[in-house]
């Protein structure tokens, strides 16, 4: 009898794979895109912004030459319908086929008007200093997107052998701190620890004829745009956060590492039974959140 399957190499392998990764050129989408470029995936990121994708490409791919992966920048907007389509369009263009998709484009938002905690007149001004565009670019980039994107790449996906897609959601859904969590991005994210765990188990369910696979991540800090208020890749968290995740049983925000090998485990045998279910990586704050 033949072990092989039970290597490393195999049951996480991802070479010769081709994945697009939503919001690749930083944070969590560029830690997903590392590891799977380096080994031995090829990559489309997705932005808005060709510079940055650009700049994480040519980072990138000295590295990942070496296993024969490849990081290529696509620009594209997955705001509307419209928009969406083009970028499928372009990928249609240079490649037949997508075996991995990772929704990871994240925007952020913040009060208009700042307050220092106590003040309560200061609080009074700060609360409505939030547009109603706030919560429809939320509930637009992290909910109807991903169902927009994944559906409407069904024709690259379906010449796959064993197509993914991966949602990435939040914990911000599953939290109510004032200090840390915008209630715009809190309730879209609440749209992904409910009504987003949920579209992704509904596009999970319809998916099934097309033996396409969809889960979901929900990441606690990380290092992020939304979480370092820079697009620079090592920026630390903003200090406020800093002070927050010291009450984790962790004690620490999460690594590229961690969260991007959850996302090769999904994609690889070794994760080829998960279908429809939300991954909490959060170094266990949900245990203590109020």
């Amino acid at each position: 009898m033949s072990y092989s399957s039970f290597e490393i190499n195999n049951l996480f392998s991802v070479k010769g794979k081709i994945a697009a990764v939503t919001g690749g050129g930083t944070g969590i989408g560029r830690a997903i895109t590392t590891a799977l470029a380096v080994n031995g995936a090829k990559v489309y990121i997705i932005g808005r912004r060709l510079e940055t994708l650009q700049n994480t490409a040519d980072e990138l791919n000295s590295a990942a030459s070496k296993t024969g992966g490849e990081v290529i920048p696509l620009q594209g907007d997955i705001l509307t319908k419209d928009s969406i389509q083009a970028v499928v369009e372009r990928l249609t263009a240079s490649t037949d086929k997508v075996d991995y998709l990772i929704n990871s484009a994240g925007v952020g938002v913040t009060y208009k008007v700042q307050a220092e905690k106590g003040d309560l007149d200061a609080l009074e001004k700060k609360l409505p200093s939030i547009e109603a565009s706030d919560f429809t670019d939320m509930a637009t980039n992290y909910i109807s997107a991903q169902w927009l994107l994944s559906t409407a790449l069904l024709p690259l996906l379906r010449k796959s052998q064993d197509a993914v897609i991966t949602n990435i959601s939040s914990l911000a859904g599953l939290g109510t701190s004032p200090d840390i969590i915008h209630p715009a991005y809190g309730s879209a994210k609440a749209g992904g620890n409910f009504a987003e765990h949920h579209l992704t188990r509904l596009l999970a369910a319809n998916l099934v004829p097309f033996k396409i696979r969809v889960n979901s991540i929900s990441p606690g800090i990380f290092r992020s745009q939304v979480t370092t208020g820079s697009s620079d890749p090592n920026a630390p968290v903003a200090p406020m956060i800093q002070q927050f995740v010291k009450s984790f049983p962790a004690g620490r925000e999460g690594t590229w590492e961690e969260i991007a090998g959850i996302a090769l485990l999904l994609a690889t045998p070794a994760g080829a039974h998960l279908n429809g279910i939300d991954i909490v990586l959060d170094g266990g704050a949900k245990l203590i959140l109020p």
